[in-house]
């Protein structure tokens, strides 16, 4: 054995302290020669570049280095021996990291090993169960003559107009047109006074109290009713201008030919396509819904409380943009709505791994020709060459992302072949 050989190995030992669903925490400690060095390296990268009344840049004495930069020095080993010995822990212990992994705890003294306690999430590795022959109660792919029917009534009222009533008191089934304007203990409320104002009898009004004051009024009869304004109790002064009443119009071939069609039945065709076309949409969508909990509440096991997170905080932000005024939402409406949506964001990153798990047992792959059938169908959209452009940089730059996309819509459908239907 040479004089200078040591004995001592300069391998980390790495021991898996504690497994809490996908929560691992792992000690890891680094020789203490390998601390010295790199705390001796970082020092005289430091004393390359410091600056020191008396000396010139570079040209500090190393024990004058270690009295002004220790801590500095000792930060930078830190932080590389962190960067070579934790990936390389996780790698030894072959876990399939789901998040970055935190450094929790560090145990460091001089020429000891360094000890550092590190919390790592890992991916799950189920084995999917239960996805063969899900039970699917499958809804109508077709329209009926009832929801035809509706359609065309809708096509109706989306046509209708309004013409002044023969009836000279307002009812239930007629357009009040009214001047107003609202007070409270003789006091004039600001904004809310109006002229013209359409009041629809038949709906349910913000102003509590309008319609049933308005209701066998004359046409231009003036009085005062009492409504709520704000919660409160105010008095409306109003005048009825005119009473008006809804005409829809005749379901003949005038109506078909003002939407741009022949006759008719010609309409009433391409309403029918245009509904089997939806029906058949939301059938497909319902019977996915349907497999997706199926193979949720089969197959439980433990998930990364990061991935879950990260899901969730993107539901939120898609319900953000959706919703009117979410933004004011108060912090406690926001904290039940996460406590709300929290088990559906659980379920979500649950079946991408069930998926992924079905795949991998059915050999279910995306292959390059589809990615590039995928990509043919993006350039149709494509407004000229730049663009075009773009979409193949684009397809090529995220071509794992989208074959795995395929892949997950393979599997679906594998699964909807196998699925047991009923009808609903």
């Amino acid at each position: 054995m040479g004089l200078f050989t040591s004995t001592k190995s300069d391998k980390a030992k790495v021991k898996k302290v504690k497994e809490e669903g996908c929560v691992v925490t792992l000690s890891v400690e680094i020789p203490a020669e390998q601390v010295t060095e790199h705390t001796q390296n970082a020092l005289v990268r430091l004393q390359s570049r410091a600056r020191i009344p008396g000396f010139r840049v570079g040209k500090a004495p190393l024990d004058v280095i270690k009295q002004h930069f220790t801590g500095h020095a000792r930060e930078e080993a830190l932080d590389a021996l962190i960067r070579e010995h934790v990936p390389a822990a996780l790698e030894e212990l072959k876990l399939r990291v789901a998040d970055t992994p935190s450094v929790e705890d560090v145990k460091w003294k001089d020429g000891e090993p360094l000890a550092l306690t590190v919390r790592v999430e890992i991916a799950p590795t189920p084995t999917a169960k239960d996805y063969l022959k899900i039970p699917v109660a499958r809804k109508p792919e077709a329209a009926d003559a009832a929801a035809l029917d509706k359609r065309v009534q809708d096509l109706r009222e989306s046509h209708a107009r309004l013409e002044a009533a023969k009836d000279e008191t307002v009812g239930d089934g007629h357009f009040a047109v009214i001047d107003y304007a609202a007070s409270r203990g003789g006091k004039p409320l600001p904004n809310a006074k109006g002229t013209a104002e359409l009041v629809d009898m038949s709906a349910e009004q913000s102003v509590e109290g309008l319609t049933a004051g308005l209701k066998g009024m004359k046409r231009g009869q003036t009085k005062t009713i009492t409504v709520k304004l704000g919660g409160q109790d105010a008095d409306l002064a109003v005048t009825l201008t005119e009473i008006k009443t809804k005409i829809l119009p005749a379901l003949d071939a005038e109506f078909a030919k003002d939407l741009g069609f022949e006759t008719l039945d010609e309409l009433k065709a391409k309403l029918k396509e245009v509904l089997d076309r939806e029906t058949k949409s939301e059938s497909e969508a319902d019977a996915t819904r349907q497999i997706e909990e199926a193979l949720a509440k089969a197959n439980r096991f433990p998930l990364p409380p990061s991935m879950v997170e990260r899901q969730l905080q993107g539901m939120m932000e898609r319900m953000r943009r959706q919703l009117v005024g979410a933004a004011n939402l108060s912090d406690k409406v926001l904290k039940d709505l996460r406590e709300k949506m929290q088990p559906r964001a659980e379920d979500e990153v649950r079946l991408a791994f069930v998926l992924n798990s079905i795949a991998e047992k059915e050999k279910i792959e995306a292959t390059d020709a589809e990615v590039g059938a995928e990509l043919e169908l993006g350039l149709k959209d494509a407004e000229n060459d730049g663009k075009k452009k773009e979409m193949r940089e684009l397809f090529e730059k995220r071509k794992d992302q989208i074959k795995h996309m395929i892949r997950e819509r393979k599997t679906m459908a594998f699964l909807k072949d196998k699925a047991v239907y009923k009808d609903a």
